[in-house]
This record gives structure tokens, C-alpha cells and sequence, in this order.
């Protein structure tokens, strides 16, 4: 009888080795493929976010969403306003499941969410597939009503949480740069979330050192440090790498520092009261809810 060919067993275990050696290699670079595949989709995302506003603005005298909200104090002082945004962020049920205005309980997802209320966006759109958030199912919970479905501007008015939202918004709060299309159009109007901002929409230290030390201490060392030191103070959604921008003239970048607005503006902080150059690179958190724009060219997306 004629022998059959066969493997042997160290023949087969070479066979395996090779196998998983190929898959070693390819992982990385499938997995690099799947990031850059939905950051695509977040760009997209967000282009389509900016024409909604650019079709908002041009019913509502060229101002880009901006729901309404009364500063308490008239004088206040320029980079402050008197509306306290931070932890009102889709958490407040006052501005979920009630129409029960509260100037002290408006947030910038509020102004957002009116671009759902007017149809031309979705909860969708406001999804980065990079960052773990969740669609925002549109219902109400809780209360004498039970789970209900939302109806957007009649019974819900903001975002159900921080984790159904991807995107930051320019802050509309305080004198300076409120968003409307007659800004530079070089500055940014909304982003990939910033990094000051977590969970149930509170401000939390999230580990950042305030301000870094690590970019250097001048304006050149800040403007020449690479783009790995300054991970940390990027977007959470894309792992740190960098965050996709729109901008007033409605085209989105990836860009790898926050440090692209008008004049090196950081998108993520408040330009601090020196008005110098290192005062638009690093800035001033936004950690009190208080903070506004200084100037007509200073971008603060908020979260």
C-alpha cells in the first residue's frame, strides 16, 4: 500500500508560528486602519454639524445656534459672564424634560441640540465613532410621565448626557466672540470634546497638570515642542493624537495641537489676561463655568 503524505507535528507548529507571526504584524496596522476609518466619519460628522449651522444662521441673523440666556450682572468683566455652564452640560432636568427657563442652568450642548430641534441634524451626527459616547436615544425618563419618547423644543432641550454628545461648542457666553459668521474665519467653532471636561459633565482634573510644564516656558520652546508632548491636553476621543476642528469658513481639519486658532489661539482655554503670545498658547482653563472669550478672535470650545 502506497504511504500518504502528511504533515508532521513540526511542520504544523511552524506553519502556526508563521500564522501568528503575520497576524502580530497586522494587527497594528488593522487596527491603525480601523482609527483612521472613523476619524473620517468624525470629520464627516462634524462638516455636516457646520452646515447645519451655516442653514440656522442664515435664518437667524447670520448668529450660528445660540439658545437664549440672561447674564445676570450687566457689568461684567471681559473673559467672565455670569452664566454658570459647567455641570449644567444635558444634566440638568430642568433643561431635559421642562421648558422652565433658568439662566443659571443654560449650557453650550443646549445650543447644539437646537440644531435637532430644527431638523436639520441628527443624534447621530453628534457621535465621534472613536470616543465610546452614546447615541442619544430621545427619551424621557423618569417622573410622573414615565419613559417617553422626546420630542426635540416641546419637551426636551438639551442632550440626555455628557456621554451622548462628541462634539465641543465656542462658548456664546460673555461680550467677546459669540459664534456668528461675521468672526475670522480662521477661528474654530466647534471640535472633538476637550480635554477638561468628564463624566456627568463636571470639570475634573482628569490628571492634567495645569498649566503643563512640559511644553517649555517660553512662547518658541511651546510653538517647537513636539507633537507627543502635547497629547494630553488634546481630545480624548482620538486617544490623544489630535482632534478633528471645524472652522467658521466650514472646513474641518485633524490637527495634532489645539493650538490652531486665530494668532496660535489654543481652542481648548480662555486666553489669559496678559493678552501675550504664551497667554493665547496656553491660556486659562475653562474650570469654573464662568469663563468667556477675551477677545474677538478667542476660541473656547466648551466641553
Amino acid at each position: 500500500m502506497k504511504k500518504r503524505n502528511a504533515f508532521t507535528l513540526i511542520e504544523l507548529l511552524v506553519v502556526v508560528a508563521i500564522i501568528a507571526l503575520l497576524i502580530a504584524i497586522l494587527l497594528p496596522s488593522l487596527s491603525r486602519a480601523r482609527e483612521l476609518a472613523k476619524r473620517a466619519v468624525c470629520s464627516a460628522n462634524l462638516r455636516g454639524i457646520g452646515q447645519s449651522m451655516h442653514i440656522y444662521s442664515n435664518d437667524n441673523a447670520e448668529a450660528f445656534p445660540m439658545d437664549y440666556f440672561k447674564e445676570i450682572t450687566a457689568s461684567t468683566a471681559d473673559g467672565k459672564c455670569e452664566v454658570n455652564y459647567v455641570g449644567n452640560m444635558g444634566i440638568s432636568t430642568n433643561q431635559r424634560i421642562t421648558a422652565t427657563f433658568n439662566s443659571d442652568k443654560t449650557s453650550p450642548s443646549r445650543s447644539l441640540f437646537l440644531l435637532i430641534v430644527q431638523g436639520s441634524s441628527t443624534p447621530k451626527q453628534f457621535i465621534c465613532p472613536s470616543s465610546g459616547d452614546q447615541e442619544d436615544d430621545l427619551r424621557n425618563t423618569g417622573g410622573s410621565g414615565g419613559d417617553t419618547a422626546a420630542q426635540p423644543g416641546i419637551n426636551r432641550f438639551d442632550f440626555k448626557g455628557y456621554g451622548n454628545m462628541s462634539y465641543g461648542y465656542q462658548l456664546m457666553y460673555g461680550k467677546r466672540a459669540r459664534p456668528n459668521q461675521s468672526l475670522d474665519v480662521r477661528a474654530a467653532l466647534s471640535s472633538d470634546k476637550g480635554p477638561f471636561f468628564e463624566g456627568t459633565g463636571t470639570d475634573k482634573a482628569s490628571g492634567i497638570t495645569w498649566p503643563p510644564t512640559n511644553l517649555g516656558s517660553d512662547a518658541d520652546q511651546i510653538l517647537k515642542a513636539d507633537n507627543d508632548r502635547w497629547r494630553p491636553y488634546n481630545s480624548r476621543n482620538h486617544n490623544g493624537e489630535g482632534q478633528n476642528v471645524l472652522f467658521v469658513d466650514d472646513h474641518v481639519e485633524f490637527v495634532r495641537k489645539p493650538i490652531v486658532g486665530v494668532n496660535n489661539d489654543n481652542i481648548f482655554t480662555v486666553q489669559d489676561s496678559s493678552y501675550t503670545l504664551k497667554g493665547s498658547l496656553l491660556g486659562d482653563r475653562p474650570s469654573t463655568g464662568k469663563e468667556a472669550p477675551r477677545t474677538g478672535t478667542d476660541s473656547v470650545i466648551v466641553p
